[in-house]
């Protein structure tokens, strides 16, 4: 699934923003993930990442390094450095606890 550009969303289309000159929104499920804009590997520019909605994973469109956005884990690529991950904000269905793993 491709990110798709602000100001053309879809119904459930994950979207991307660049929010400052070091951070992404990403919009997924209703959640919103706020994360580093660039990838660890080699500096690719995740605003023109792909987006698994279903996973909550973005991959970089330089060379193809897999990211989880709720923890920044490497899931697949390149050997780099975790996705700085800076807020996951819970969807609209989900408690913040869950996200975290605290007590309700």
């Amino acid at each position: 699934m491709t990110a798709v550009p602000a100001g053309r969303r879809g119904s459930g289309e994950p979207v991307v923003r660049q929010v400052t000159e070091d951070l992404v929104l990403v919009e997924v499920g209703g959640r919103k993930v706020l994360a580093a804009a660039l990838c660890p590997h080699r500096g690719g520019r995740l605003k023109y990442g792909r987006v698994d909605g279903d996973r909550l994973r973005i991959t970089c469109p330089l060379h193809h390094t897999t990211f989880d956005l709720t923890s920044g884990e490497r899931i697949s690529g390149a050997a780099c450095a975790t996705l700085r991950v800076v807020d996951v904000l819970p969807g609209r269905d989900e408690r913040p606890e869950a996200l975290s793993g605290g007590a309700p």
